[in-house]
Formats: C-alpha cells, structure tokens, sequence
C-alpha cells in the first residue's frame, strides 16, 4: 500500500515516541549518547532518505549493542576532541558509518575507525610503516580525521553537508557534481547533486543516527562520558613484550587497543604511546617512574630553583617531577629533597631483541562458529542484514543459496553464521620457533630470547 513522504514520517516519529524512555525529562550526563543528543550542532533535517535509513536503525537492537559495545573505548575521546576545535558533536557518529567502530582496513585500502587513506593520512603527518600504521591510532587518526572535516567544512562554504559527502567520495567529486548541477541551472544543495549511490546513502545514515539519539538516547546501551582508557606516552623505544611483562598482562591486552603497531616494537623515531584501559595505563605510569628514576638522583632545593627550572634542566615536564616526588603544589623550600630523573643513557632499555626475527607474527585466530536464525522485516535489505551481523552480501547469498539477482522478502527466515574468536592463551616465553596461538589483534608470544 502507498504511502506518502509525510505519512511515513508521521508514523516513524509515533514510533519513536512509543519506544522513548518514559522518563525522558531526566538527563543522564554520564551516558556519551545523551551528551550527544542534549549538544547537537546540525540542523535537525527532514526527508525521505533520512526517514528510510532512521526506520531501519530503529529496528536494530542487536546492531546497537554492538555499536556501543565497539564505541566504548573511543567514543568519549573523540567527543571531547570534538569539543576542543568547536565542531559539532555529531560528528562522532561518522565512525558508526564508516567503519561500526571497527579497527578494520577496507578492499579499497582505507583503515581503522575513521577509514583513513593513505594519501590522507600522509597530508595529515600520520605515519605508515613497516612498524606503525597510525590510522589505527586513536588519537592520531581522529586528529587527521577531524582536520580533514575541518578542512572541507571551509572548503565547501561552511556546509557541513557537503564537508561530510567529500569525505566519503573526495573533494574532487562534490565539487564535480555542485559544477554540473551549475550548469544546468539547478540546485546545488547536498540533495539535488549528482553523487556516488554510496554518498547519497552516507550523509542521510549519519542524520538518521543522529535524530534517532536525539529522539531516543536510551536506544543505544549507555556508554560512560568520561573515558575507560587512558594515553601513556612511554617517551622512549619499547617492545610490547616487555611491557606486557612490566605489567604482568598478556600482551594481547595491550594490542587489542594498539593495533597500529604491526612489529613486536616502536619505530625508532616513535610514535611512543600506548592507548590502555585507565587502570593499565596508571599502572605503567608508576612502573616507568620507577624504572626511570633512581632515588640515588637525589637533589637539595637550592636559592632560585623552581619546578620549572629544573623540569628544563632535566629534560622532563613539570607535571613528572610533582608526580615523582608527591608533591601537591607547585612551591619549593631551600633544602629539601628531591628525586630528580636519572639522564637518558642509564634508563633502563625497554627494547628485547629477538634470535628468530625482529617481527612477531600476526596470529590466525581459531574460530567458533554459530548458526542463527534471522527473519527478514518489511524495510530489510541484503546489505542492512550483512552490516548488523558483520557479514558480507557474498556470504549472505552463499548460506542461503540466494541467486545474484534474487531479492529477499518480509518474513523469510535466513540462515546467518556467526564466528568469533577463542578466548587468547597467557603469555608463552619459552624456547622454539614462533607459533600463531592469539586472535588476530594479538601476537604470538612464543620466541628464543637473547638474554
């Protein structure tokens, strides 16, 4: 049965109105989806496209939970860098679009949580290595993330929409499109542009997402404003082993958040840090003060000194030398005792050197499978269903025999294969070859050491 543009959007926000929580007056101000919904910056937009990809979102329990599950580690960073360059805080949504907070690389070649290419990522000073890929870097990657909006923000007139359709096709192919629409004499608004199919669907999932917060927070799972990880800068070459061991932890809890590093160590001239949940990574703080610094570099307050003068003769920051010492306030006495840093040629080697090979391999994960069961709703489509279980289209066809052209329809029941990988053994250091025994965000722990 037909229905109009204007019914169907009347009926989706009965909908939502339905499934909104029914205390909806009260704030919570520590769940990340309710900040978002109570500072939204974007205009709150109606069309047809966005009512067709809000309908369908809204239908996603499982795809949600999901979503906030994989958001929980990043989202709040990125909000608060949002919040730092002024830019709307919807744009912290772009991931989910992008990628599902995935750290994943695409067939085309663009990686991590905010799909960053190449060429982009080296305009943005983002290093790719044979040690480090820093688009699977937090901080690096949503820094060159967000510059790049910034950038086709201003580019663009300051229409975040368009800002928004290049950083999914390119720079080249909106202004493209805007020139055609020019000259045959017709609106140049992100709507009425000839755009990729692609483009078209990826500016309205991002407004859905972003009215479906706004009218329901609670929809997604919360996840806390204030954030569970923390980034250390260990300021010198180290390898993941020896952290790992520093911090009595397997080494895949490090590279679960840390899959930038593709060798067992840094690149000699850095990145240095390491994004770790808040308690690992206060952990490391205090074990690196105490491998760094020795209390035989004990120094008496002299007449003139300050933090700050002495933070320069040292070579640390001010803010190290107060967490050396316990110190409270930033005032020093004549005479009293202080641990200064040791200098840099006797910190003690973070670095182990390998008799196998200077990289640890990549672990195949051994994997679970798990058939379910899925019935197709009205507003289903192969791509919708391969998104929420995380499957390719090819993989939905092949488990259900389902021709290339063959379409599917509301009711049918679809068989889905879900895998994850085994729980990851503790660390193994013994004598051998290499062995691939951890997921595949993790490295194998089994080497000949040079002691």
């Amino acid at each position: 049965m037909y229905r109009s543009p204007e019914l169907k959007g009347l009926l989706l926000s009965l909908l939502l109105a339905l499934v909104a929580p029914t205390v909806s007056a009260v704030s919570d101000k520590s769940n990340i989806w309710q900040l978002i919904a109570e500072n939204r910056q974007l205009a709150n937009l109606s069309h047809p496209r966005i009512d067709d990809k809000l309908h369908w979102y809204s239908q996603q329990s499982f795809y949600a939970s999901n979503i906030s599950l994989r958001a929980k580690p990043y989202l709040p960073y990125i909000v608060a860098e949002l919040k730092k360059r002024n830019m709307p805080i919807e744009l912290a949504l772009l991931p989910m679009v992008e990628s599902d907070f995935r750290m994943t690389k695409s067939q085309k070649g663009a990686a991590g949580i905010w799909q960053l290419m190449p060429l982009i990522a080296q305009h943005y000073n983002v290093p790719i290595n044979g040690y480090y890929d820093g688009r699977f870097d937090l901080a690096l990657s949503t820094h060159a993330a967000l510059s790049y909006l910034n950038e086709l923000y201003v580019t663009f007139d300051k229409n975040w929409l368009l800002a928004i359709a290049a950083y999914n096709c390119g720079e080249g192919k909106v202004k493209e499109a805007i020139r055609i629409n020019k000259h045959n004499a017709k609106p140049v608004d992100f709507w009425h542009l000839p755009l990729p199919q692609e483009t078209k669907d990826y500016v309205p999932k991002l407004l859905a997402v972003n009215k479906l917060i706004a009218n329901n927070p609670s929809f997604f799972p919360p996840v806390e404003s204030t954030s569970p990880t923390r980034i250390i800068d260990v300021e010198q070459p180290f390898s993941i082993i020896v952290i790992a061991e520093l911090l009595q932890v397997p080494s895949a809890e490090i590279l679960k958040l840390n899959r930038a590093y593709i060798a067992d160590k840094s690149a000699p001239n850095g990145p240095f840090h390491l994004l770790l949940p808040k308690k690992l990574g206060i952990t490391l703080e205090q074990v690196l003060l105490f491998t760094r610094y020795g209390k035989d570099k004990g120094y008496t307050v002299k007449k003139g000194d300050s933090l700050y003068r002495l933070a320069n003769l040292t070579n640390t920051s001010i803010s190290k030398l107060k967490a050396l010492n316990r110190l409270t306030t930033d005032v020093l006495y004549i005479g009293q005792r202080l641990i200064l840093p040791a200098s840099s040629k006797s910190m003690p080697s973070l670095v182990r050197e390998y008799a196998i090979s200077r990289y640890i391999k990549r672990a195949k994960p051994e994997i679970e499978r798990l058939e379910v069961s899925y019935q197709v709703k009205p507003s289903d489509s192969l791509w919708h269903i391969a998104t929420l279980f995380d499957v390719t289209i090819k993989q939905l066809r092949d488990w259900n025999a389902l021709p290339r052209k063959g379409i599917i329809k509301p009711g049918q029941e679809l068989k889905i294969v879900i895998t994850q990988a085994k729980a990851a053994p503790q660390n193994i250091l013994t004598s051998g070859d290499i062995t691939e025994q951890l997921p595949y965000f993790s490295i194998s722990q089994t080497a000949t050491l040079n002691n």
